[in-house]
């Protein structure tokens, strides 16, 4: 029962819509009007102008969404006496989820990438950065950062697993579950962005 509690606090931590909270603050708009729409530091940051404040939006926003994923599963094990990574992991899942599907716009949020990197952050630093050092080398390779954001996801089961080979389906398997499970989730999200892509490149071609 007190699980069940920690993870709907949890949700509730997750779906704090921090990019329309900043852009409303910072620009007096609904970051919905503005680009896809998208309740995310990528959108939000085309509310600004300047280079600078895009990516000084960029970064607010997405330490704010980290944050949401970062606090309840590195916190939550404190709250219950229950198997520390299980609690954490099942924390950290619903944290993600209250961000894309948070309950304050409708149950429609942004795409997850933030909240799952505060999540694994928490839970496994060395994975974390590896999947952060992918998404920055396809990000700046294709120069879209819907590429950068599913290399990530991809990466984070691969550098679980990779790093420890001996204990991924073993001792750490919640982790390894939550990171194979955030890689399908974050194509999910994404599926948007891949439908646009396949679309634009079929409508060069012909």
């Amino acid at each position: 029962m007190l699980v069940g509690v920690v993870c709907l606090c949890a949700f509730f931590v997750g779906a704090v819509p921090f990019a329309l909270l900043v852009v409303r603050l910072l620009k007096g708009i609904d970051v919905r009007t503005v680009g896809s729409g998208n309740v995310g530091a990528t959108n939000a940051s085309r509310a600004f102008a300047s280079k600078g404040g895009r990516i000084g939006a960029f970064l607010l926003i997405y330490l704010l969404d980290a944050a949401k994923g970062f606090l309840p599963a590195l916190l939550a094990p404190r709250c219950v006496d229950a198997d520390v990574q299980l609690v954490a992991v099942l924390a950290g899942a619903a944290a993600v989820l209250g961000h894309v599907f948070t309950p304050f716009l409708g149950f429609r949020g942004g795409k997850g990438v933030a909240t799952a990197t505060g999540v694994l952050l928490a839970l496994d630093w060395q994975v974390t950065l590896i999947a952060l050092a992918v998404f920055f080398v396809v990000r700046w390779g294709t120069g879209q950062v819907f590429w950068g954001s599913l290399a990530l996801g991809l990466a984070l089961p691969a550098a679980a697993i990779g790093l420890h080979a001996d204990a991924a389906f073993g001792a750490r398997l919640p982790l390894t579950v939550l990171c194979l499970v955030l890689a399908a989730f974050l194509v999910w999200t994404h599926r948007s962005n891949l439908k646009k892509h396949f679309a634009a490149r079929a409508a060069g071609a012909a």
